[in-house]
């Protein structure tokens, strides 16, 4: 009858009370959850036919916005075997049928939101059902009953406005997005996508939706954000740029002609400019992203341990120490390293890859997003962090988790400037590869970057529209880092587009987007307005061929720029 009822198998059924054969007869079996509300209503109209079998209320955490900030909240899930013989050890007081976090925050603050289970001593028969006493369950003693006791609320640093408006900005690429706030380290936005429910694994994901997940080319179950690294491509060179000038290597006086190659050893290596940008400094090379200035600068240091001192020191190649689990720490090549790894001595002609993000570094969204927070803020590190506070259910506020400055970059003042005249050129000067996404009334800096996934031949980068020609899986991530306004911050957003092939068209628009969405919502009377002047259109197929659409032309292994 129950089968009928619920639409379940009947072998189904019997298997689950098979398995469940040698545990107490008083526990409860679980035969199915999530019933819809017509199922309740009519086995509480069968009740009376089916003695033993009860409609039992349990939790089911639920995400009103659905997969938006999945990777970040996590999901819950039932307790298996060997995770209760874990927690027991703890005394945390689970048992079988419990829920536990699994991923995110849901797992990194478990302790924090899981409340205490009530108890109730009842009287049963032999069979372990319950006795009824005029309809009602008999209960023996009220004095031993202990009432539940809710689990405390966190408070997150996400602008959930913010996150919302990020997301539609994504729209349906895959990649990931990381929003920060310069001035003390709280995450506003985090975005991964393919994402999933977390609804969906509240009370046991289904196996079909499990296996999808798990099969799915894209990892819609890892976070991109911080479990994924990427070779950071052009957005790096502001990284070089500070090694170089700090080290005295080059100063803002120091120009490079650029003729869109130059000869190193038996090597020729280009631009990725075609015809070259002619002679450049320090500030045009950024905002032209021209890949010879930082080739000529790169061989002027002593070793790629100059660049990978400054890359250190700025927070990249190790763990940011935000409160989630398996974040990855990325990789800032030295000598020492490819001697350990490898057993080969460095190369000096790798050093030029390096020098434009590529090669062996790999960074994350959230190492890139706090890089420029810092370049942005005069060179103090925050630590990242999301959860704001812990309250109880009366609003109480039991924790708080406050702004931790984990290093501050001795930089010089001059340095800092004229990197920032760079950036703000990328945007903001009509030869900056990001042109077409600036901001009218918004003073918005940010770097453009692309790089490549697999090797790609010369005679096809040298192909009109190589990356939207090839198979999206081959085709080149697209970057870019970017934070406003310029002279007093409040934001920095980092986007890692997969395959969208370049940093202006690819990753910019969406962080033209979630700058401009949260500056509208602060201060809409400085930017409100203005922000809705004509902006330059879409970089047109002549513009991408003949600014950012190429850049390496060689058997390098490093990928393609703008």
């Amino acid at each position: 009858l129950l089968s009928e009822l619920i639409h379940m198998p009947e072998k189904d059924i019997l298997e689950l009370l098979k398995k469940a054969e040698f545990q107490p007869s008083f526990i409860p079996i679980t035969i199915k959850s999530d019933l819809s509300r017509d199922e309740v209503a009519i086995i509480e109209s069968w009740k009376l036919a089916m003695p033993g079998v009860q409609i039992q209320e349990e939790i089911k955490r639920t995400n009103l916005f659905g997969d938006i900030a999945a990777h970040l909240v996590g999901y819950i899930g039932e307790i298996g075997v060997t995770e209760l013989s874990d927690l027991s050890k703890h005394g945390a007081g689970y048992k079988l049928g419990d829920s536990t976090g699994k991923f995110g925050l849901e797992k990194e603050f478990e302790k924090v939101l899981r409340g205490i289970d009530g108890e109730k001593i009842m009287e049963v028969d032999a069979l372990g059902r319950i006795k009824l006493e005029t309809g009602k369950n008999r209960v023996l003693s009220h004095s031993l009953e202990k009432p539940a006791v809710p689990g405390k609320n966190i408070v997150l640093t996400i602008d959930q406005d913010l996150q919302l408006a990020a997301d539609k900005a994504f729209e349906s690429k895959i990649g990931s997005l990381v929003a920060i706030d310069p001035k003390n380290g709280e995450i506003l936005a985090m975005i991964s996508r393919p994402a999933f429910d977390p609804t969906a694994f509240s009370r046991g994901i289904q196996p079909a939706l499990w296996n999808k997940l798990l099969s799915d080319e894209n990892h819609p179950l890892r976070d991109k954000t911080i479990q994924d690294h990427y070779s950071p491509g052009s957005v790096f060179k502001v990284v070089t740029a500070i090694a170089a000038l700090e080290e005295k290597v080059i100063d803002e006086k120091t120009k490079f002609h650029c003729s869109g190659s130059i000869r190193i050893g038996n090597r020729t290596v280009h631009c990725h400019k075609k015809h070259g940008h002619g002679d450049v400094n320090i500030i045009s090379a950024i905002t032209q992203s021209c890949d010879v200035f930082f080739y000529r600068t790169a061989q002027k240091f002593k070793s790629v341990n100059d660049i990978a001192k400054w890359a250190t020191l700025l927070g990249l190649g190790k763990k940011t120490g935000i409160n989630l689990a398996s974040e990855v720490p990325g990789l800032i090549p030295t000598e020492e390293w490819k001697k350990k790894k490898l057993n080969q001595a460095w190369n000096a002609g790798e050093t030029i890859s390096v020098a434009i993000g590529q090669s062996f570094v790999l960074t994350t969204a959230i190492q890139l997003a706090n890089l420029y927070a810092t370049i942005a803020n005069g060179g103090t590190i925050y630590k990242p962090y999301v959860v704001k506070r812990v309250e109880n259910n009366n609003g109480q506020v039991l924790q708080e988790f406050n702004p931790e400055i984990t290093n501050k970059v001795q930089i010089s003042q001059k340095t800092l400037e004229l990197v920032r005249q760079g950036l703000w050129g990328v945007v903001n000067n009509e030869r900056g590869t990001a042109y077409s996404q600036r901001l009218p009334g918004i003073d918005f800096a940010g770097k453009t970057g692309s790089a490549q996934v697999v090797h790609i031949a010369e005679e096809k980068l040298f192909k009109k529209y190589a990356c939207e020609s090839m198979k999206f899986k081959e085709r080149q991530n697209a970057l870019f880092v970017g934070y406003a306004p310029t002279r007093d911050p409040v934001i920095s957003v980092a986007v890692i587009a997969e395959h969208a092939c370049h940093g202006a068209s690819g990753a910019a628009p969406i962080v033209r987007q979630t700058i401009k969405s949260y500056l509208e919502k602060y201060n809409p009377t400085l930017y409100g307005a203005k922000a809705k002047a004509k902006v330059r259109p879409e970089p047109t197929t002549e513009d991408l061929e003949d600014s950012f659409a190429i850049e390496e032309r060689v058997d390098l292994p490093t990928q393609g720029d703008e």
